[in-house]
């Protein structure tokens, strides 16, 4: 018996091309150019994946049959339907318009011991807003005093989104679009008698560590307040010697 996967190698291959996408995206969330780019690939990818199983399946009428009322499951969500217009869109009119929403974070340990919203420019990268933040703690009294202490440290944490995913992280999104395509595929791989596909993408890291970049205490108290934490408490080690 031939490979089951053999008859659509390029749709699974155009849906693994999205599995590296979404990892790019995954590692350029806190650059807004290089996440934007990864997320313009994956869209005009995963939109593609259907098509190409269409036609990889013109010469077995038989899979195709009982395939099609899954695709048209899939081509019918609300978050497929969406992926696909925002793809003719990049493709033939113009670039994506994303939105980011932050905060700004005193963690403590792997704990948040304080979170507040700040604004983060949706062409602005988490370090930029970072340093933005620095600056409104040297100029205003309230903002530093909510901000990291002696036992934490600070951090920028942002999201992702478009007005037709409100309240949604577009990696997340991303991910559910990647599953649902994959549950189509998976479908058509044992209708040519194979195992089903393995959809659990145990190599995804943690949305929330994603989406939080964490900076140094240190470097925080010196920039804005003058104080060297490492000389600080150097001085208190040898007063306690003495």
């Amino acid at each position: 018996m031939s490979c089951p996967h053999q008859p659509i190698e390029s749709s699974l291959d155009r849906w693994h091309e999205c599995h590296w996408h979404l990892h790019q995206m995954e590692g350029n969330y806190h650059e807004p150019d290089a996440f934007r780019y990864a997320l313009n690939s994956f869209i005009r990818a995963i939109a593609d994946v259907p098509e190409l199983l269409i036609k990889n399946l013109e010469r077995h009428e038989s899979v195709r049959r009982a395939i099609k009322p899954k695709l048209k499951e899939l081509q019918a969500t609300t978050l497929f339907s969406t992926l696909r217009l925002k793809r003719n869109f990049i493709v033939h009119q113009g670039m994506l318009e994303v939105d980011s929403q932050g905060s700004v974070r005193a963690m403590e340990g792997t704990k948040v011991k304080i979170s507040f919203p700040f604004r983060v420019e949706p062409w602005e990268s988490s370090d930029e807003a970072y340093e933005r933040y620095k600056q409104v703690c040297r100029t205003d009294k309230f903002w530093r005093g909510i901000g990291p202490d002696c036992d934490s440290s600070p951090a920028i944490w942002r999201t992702w989104m478009i007005p037709q995913f409100p309240n949604r992280d577009l990696l997340d999104v991303a991910f559910e679009a990647w599953k649902l395509v994959g549950e189509l595929l998976s479908a058509t791989v044992t209708e040519f008698g194979g195992d089903p596909l393995n959809l659990t993408m145990p190599c995804r890291h943690d949305p929330e560590l994603v989406r939080l970049k964490r900076y140094s205490q240190r470097e925080f108290f010196l920039s804005v307040d003058g104080i060297d934490l490492d000389e600080k408490a150097r001085k208190w080690q040898e007063g306690r010697v003495k």
